[in-house]
């Protein structure tokens, strides 16, 4: 039997990688550098992609966002991650002599407080991934990298220090794909008219739904100064009625109108 193909962010040991696993029984992964590599691939056929969306602590993933506008794509699954993360060197490399530290972004920015306190003159450098940087450090002295403890134990790390981050944190990652999902969760991408209360009555057509939104995020949608993208998750299936009404309700008060799909 063979093994459902999904594409992760690389190298091994990623946070991706663990939502992943959570959401498919026997994978078979395929490692990526980027999120846009991610969609890329499943754009070009493979089944399955998951990608970070947003971080209780940092907010949306903006190259995710812009994925979602770019690809024809659709959103299938869905699961949050608590963030654990831990500060890791080469066998060789002592506390005292850490004089750069390196991450992805967002974990860089999960543990500011920590950094300020106890490496405060160390250079930070941004990774594509956790993992990355740990794999990157591994042979190297005066370095150290932040990610989960299981990278650590994959790339023979040692852990100086665990949960450095500032506070409780946990990301969400999406799964996409060309297929289309099913689910009681929907989100979808607009552009509004340019009418005064257009974004009221947008609003006001799910409210007089009973429809609950659970996101709305506005992006400029770089094409022109003020012109703006608004991404919706609401409770409610495409499949069902009242959703269906309201897609259409607003239809007439948009430019641009993307369903990324029920799950």
């Amino acid at each position: 039997m063979n093994k459902t193909q999904v594409t992760v962010l690389g190298p091994k040991g990623t946070f991706t990688e663990v939502a992943a696993r959570k959401i498919f029984s026997e994978p078979e992964f395929i490692y990526c550098d980027t999120p846009y590599d991610i969609f890329d691939s499943v754009n070009s056929g493979t089944e399955y992609g998951v990608v970070a969306i947003e971080n209780s602590l940092e907010g949306s993933v903006n190259s995710t966002m812009d994925c979602l506008i770019e690809y024809d794509l659709k959103i299938i699954g869905e699961v949050v991650l608590d963030i654990n993360l831990c500060l890791a060197a080469g066998p060789r490399t002592d506390k005292k002599e850490i004089n750069t530290i390196i991450s992805h972004t967002h974990a860089l920015a999960q543990c500011k407080k920590f950094i300020s306190k106890n490496f405060p003159d160390a250079r930070l450098q941004r990774h594509e991934s956790t993992a990355a940087a740990m794999g990157e450090i591994k042979n190297l002295c005066g370095f150290a990298a932040i990610g989960p403890k299981e990278s650590a134990e994959i790339y023979h790390l040692k852990v100086l220090y665990e949960d450095i981050q500032d506070a409780p944190s946990q990301t969400r990652f999406i799964v996409i794909s060309k297929k289309e999902g099913n689910g009681k969760k929907t989100s979808i991408i607009f552009a509004l008219k340019d009418e005064p209360g257009i974004l009221y009555q947008v609003l006001k057509d799910f409210a007089d739904s009973s429809i609950n939104l659970t996101k709305i995020e506005s992006r400029p949608s770089k094409k022109k100064l003020g012109e703006y993208l608004f991404f919706v998750d609401f409770e409610g299936s495409l499949k069902d009625k009242k959703a269906g009404y309201v897609i259409d309700s607003i239809k007439d008060k948009t430019t641009y109108l993307k369903i990324l799909g029920s799950y």
